[in-house]
């Protein structure tokens, strides 16, 4: 980032749900004071709450800020700012005297914006600076005397999930499976094994012709253990335990893992359970594939990432009970502030987890948030599959993978993510896709 000096400075920032983009300044530049503006009593917003989530923060990470104090804590009814006279006097009457400001403008209505734009010219402060986060390009782009003086990316390499969840109200439910640090583990040498592991997995997944033979063996690995409840259990069972093995063995085969690879994959296909109930083991090997891949292209551009986590509301008076209100199968935080909340289908999804993964990634990260569904098949599989053809169109002749009984649950939830507003990438995809949204 181009050298901005901030000595002298006083900070003013405006309130927002995405606090998150008053939080990066201040982690990136020292001011002597802080000011914030904000909204009170208001009948749409909360804005009291917003501003309660970025005081724990601040607190914790020594940024000396109190939100009790009138003088630098500035309130406006909702009413008040229909009228930009109303917020000039407010400016007027604070920061008359101050002689040089960083406005990060970034959450403000429009009335602020254009009170701060028009205190600014009719007092010539040429050496105020006026921020604004162009969160989807994550640049930092700094105005002073009305020339772009910054345009630069911005990075925070000590940026957390559960601290970017904090500053949106929500919170991590501790769960038996999660891979809470993931990012963290991946340069591990007891992870070296795994992570080379599912790098050959991926690049044998995609290279085989025959997808119909290693879809079909996959989806096997998801079947549940019989409830021993049900009637003819032990046949059941037998059939389970019959049906698993012969998947295994055939997967062996057709992926090529020599004895090393064999014994892993054995261990990650081993029945795990998640809060008392089975996981799919093809959609955990899904998650691990992506994760993997996702990391080994922009581990560098990463804070944080975590697998399999669940999320709840920060207050005990917004959460409806005991529950998680979702879960992400990857969430990935990138040093620049942005949440993309990664769903790994192998089998179906309904339109309301799709509807709850897009309303929790916005949720949880604002208009900057990506909610993204991975599929264990290829881009032209699920072109494919979308338009009930073949690639080539011949559908009967060269399509055999494209049997109902293999993929109409996937389809299903590919569907069902498009008509929820996902964006669906390929397990083929990832690089060319994560590169629009991540500087690779």
């Amino acid at each position: 980032m181009s050298e901005i000096d901030t000595k002298g400075y006083v900070y003013v920032m405006i309130s927002t749900l995405n606090q998150m983009v008053n939080y990066i300044p201040l982690k990136h530049f020292e001011f002597d004071d802080i000011y914030n503006l904000t909204i009170k009593k208001s009948d749409y917003v909360d804005n009291s709450r917003w501003d309660e989530n970025l005081s724990k923060i601040l607190k914790r990470d020594n940024i000396n800020f109190d939100f009790t104090d009138k003088n630098r804590n500035l309130q406006f009814r909702q009413d008040e700012i229909n009228d930009i006279s109303n917020i000039l006097d407010v400016l007027e009457t604070n920061f008359n005297d101050k002689k040089k400001i960083f406005w990060n403008i970034t959450g403000g209505q429009r009335p602020f914006v254009l009170a701060i734009t028009k205190f600014i010219r009719d007092h010539k402060r040429t050496e105020d600076y006026i921020c604004y986060l162009e969160g989807n390009k994550s640049k930092m782009v700094i105005l002073q005397d009305d020339e772009i003086v910054n345009n630069d990316s911005y990075n925070l390499n000590d940026l957390k999930i559960p601290t970017a969840l904090e500053l949106m109200s929500f919170e991590m439910k501790n769960t038996d499976t999660s891979e809470r640090n993931f990012l963290d583990n991946y340069n591990e040498s007891k992870k070296s094994k795994e992570k080379k592991f599912y790098k050959k997995f991926l690049k044998n997944y995609i290279a085989i012709k025959d997808r119909e033979e290693l879809l079909k063996n996959l989806i096997k690995l998801n079947d549940n253990y019989p409830s021993k409840k049900s009637n003819n259990f032990k046949k059941k069972l037998e059939q389970y335990k019959k049906d698993r093995e012969e998947a295994t063995a055939n997967l062996i085969k057709i992926l090529e893992f020599n004895n090393d690879e064999y014994q892993i994959f054995l261990n990650e296909i081993t029945p795990k359970t998640k809060d008392g109930k089975e996981v799919k083991a093809f959609g955990f090997i899904l998650e691990k594939l992506a994760g993997y891949k996702i990391l080994e292209l922009a581990y560098g551009k990463i804070a944080d990432m975590t697998l399999g986590e669940k999320i709840n509301h920060l207050r005990d008076n917004d959460k409806v009970d005991s529950r998680h209100i979702d879960e992400f199968d990857i969430a990935l935080l990138t040093k620049n502030g942005k949440f993309m909340i990664f769903e790994c289908k192998s089998g179906g999804m309904d339109g309301d987890v799709a509807k709850s993964t897009k309303y929790s990634t916005y949720a949880v990260s604002g208009v900057y948030g990506k909610p993204i569904l991975i599929t264990p098949l290829l881009k032209n599989e699920i072109i494919a599959i979308r338009k009930k053809s073949s690639i080539s169109g011949n559908f009967k002749e060269d399509s055999k993978y494209l049997k109902e009984d293999t993929y109409k649950n996937i389809r299903t939830a590919i569907n069902s993510a498009i008509r929820a507003g996902l964006e669906v990438w390929g397990i083929d995809e990832i690089d060319k896709k994560l590169e629009k949204y991540i500087e690779l």
